[in-house]
């Protein structure tokens, strides 16, 4: 039976490892009654005025304050879209320089659908809320999306975003030991795996196993882990595909980066085996990469 809300449990924040599906729950959250979900509401602007760790908790409670009462009085409400509408993924097919570029805008989106004064309000950013988990856990609900690392490592690659080239602005301003990690590493690849590491290390250390979402469990459930491990009523299930196994990279290329996780610290193996990652491997042998 699912376990539903409690007045007090009905704020949830969302955190995911870059290219894990992040968007994608934030849609499905969504799709749930009495249920509103934010992809990245809070601006760039507010993150960037947070003088420390505490006042950027204090802000974020602050925002999901202000952000549930203008949905119910307004029906509108801030977040990262497309036309209007939140989407499985904010970056475009490709460019010409065969990267993929960001296709969203932070703007208002309407919230057309009946709700309580009660309603679970999901919102998700992947960087702030995990550096700050460990003091955002005492004042709200937290999850944690997590995918294979060879997929995650694989889909960085094919983007036009800072964790290409190893860099994870909004975490590494509020981490400084990840900062610290990140400046005294010149490889951009070993940066990734840093990266990636620390995503899992925050998750594993901040969160019950319970509030740890896999990607390839929301999918393979059509998103009812993701509505089971919130606490709400799931709607119908809807069929997904998992894009683990895109074909995107050469043999040599997924080796590189087969072998640079087998070098890493491997905070992932709470989660994943090495041998997930030499399984999803060979798949991408035979086909190519993920996206």
């Amino acid at each position: 039976m699912v376990r539903l809300m409690t007045p007090r449990r009905r704020t949830w924040l969302l955190s995911g490892i870059p290219r894990s599906g992040s968007s994608l729950c934030c849609r499905l959250a969504g799709q749930a009654a009495d249920t509103v979900a934010l992809t990245e509401p809070i601006s760039e602007a507010m993150i960037e005025g947070f003088a420390d760790q505490a006042d950027a908790c204090a802000g974020i409670e602050a925002f999901a304050r202000r952000t549930r009462t203008r949905i119910l009085r307004e029906g509108r409400a801030p977040a990262l879209h497309v036309d209007g509408a939140l989407v499985d993924d904010l970056l475009s097919d490709g460019a010409a320089s065969g990267l993929r570029q960001a296709r969203s805008r932070r703007g208002d989106i309407a919230i057309a659908r009946p709700l309580s004064k009660r309603f679970t309000l999901v919102i998700k950013h992947n960087a702030l809320f995990a550096a700050l988990l460990p003091r955002l856990r005492r004042q709200f609900e937290c999850l944690g999306l997590v995918r294979n690392p060879l997929a995650v490592l694989a889909s960085w690659h094919s983007v036009d975003l800072a964790v290409r080239r190893g860099r994870v602005p909004v975490g590494e301003r509020f981490d400084p030991g990840l900062a610290g990690v990140l400046a005294a590493e010149p490889n951009p690849l070993r940066r990734q795996v840093a990266i990636l590491d620390w995503f899992f290390q925050q998750f594993a250390t901040h969160l019950p196993q319970g509030r740890i979402i896999r990607y390839e469990e929301v999918v393979a459930t059509g998103g009812v882990a993701l509505h089971r491990a919130l606490g709400v009523a799931a709607p119908p299930t809807e069929a997904l595909a998992s894009r683990n196994a895109n074909p995107l990279y050469s043999a040599d290329a997924v080796a590189e980066l087969l072998k640079a996780l087998a070098a890493g610290r491997r905070a992932w193996a709470g989660l994943y085996s090495l041998a997930d990652c030499e399984q999803l491997a060979a798949t991408l042998l035979a086909k190519g990469a993920p996206g």
